[in-house]
């Protein structure tokens, strides 16, 4: 597919077939994905694929609770729907630390918080990742949708998961 048809026609998909999806196709958008630009070509990201059904049951009960617990609300669909999805990839931003990073936190320590919460270079190296993710499902004839409402419950995700913070690694379940 044309890059600039990909871009014009790429679209957030919210409800999915039942069909497996095979994960060495995922498997290989990832590995594709990781050419993203990053800052200091750092490849601060890491990648969870999620088949389970319970899990992502789990998860979404999880989101569910503490949507309800903070808001005193039932969780609108947008939040959830990702556990009827075949495959899920939890993206996870590794810790970036750039060769300005130390100096700037002992030389000014105001510019080194703008950078590291405001510029974020980490989030936006993960954000072209998940980008590229996009644009390789896409192309390869698969719906997918970005969602952040799901880390309303980012601890809670985490440990069903079993991210351990800073931990580097690749998990695959079925």
């Amino acid at each position: 597919m044309d890059l600039t048809l990909a871009i014009k026609t790429r679209k957030s998909i919210r409800r999915f077939q039942k069909e497996d999806i095979d994960i060495s196709q995922i498997i290989k958008i990832i590995e594709i994905s990781s050419n993203a630009p990053s800052g200091g070509n750092s490849q601060n990201w890491f990648t969870y694929i999620i088949k389970n059904k319970d899990v992502l049951g789990r998860m979404r009960k999880e989101v569910d609770e503490v949507y309800r617990t903070v808001t005193g609300k039932d969780t609108p669909g947008v939040y959830v729907f990702f556990n009827e999805a075949p495959i899920v990839l939890a993206i996870v931003e590794k810790p970036y630390i750039g060769s300005i990073d130390n100096i700037l936190e002992k030389t000014d320590k105001d510019r080194n918080f703008v950078r590291k919460f405001i510029v974020n270079p980490g989030l936006q190296s993960v954000s072209s990742f998940i980008t590229h993710i996009l644009l390789l499902c896409h192309n390869e004839g698969l719906g997918a949708c970005w969602m952040t409402g799901p880390l309303i419950a980012k601890q809670e995700l985490e440990d069903i998961i079993g991210i351990k913070s800073p931990t580097i690694s690749l998990r695959l379940s079925r």
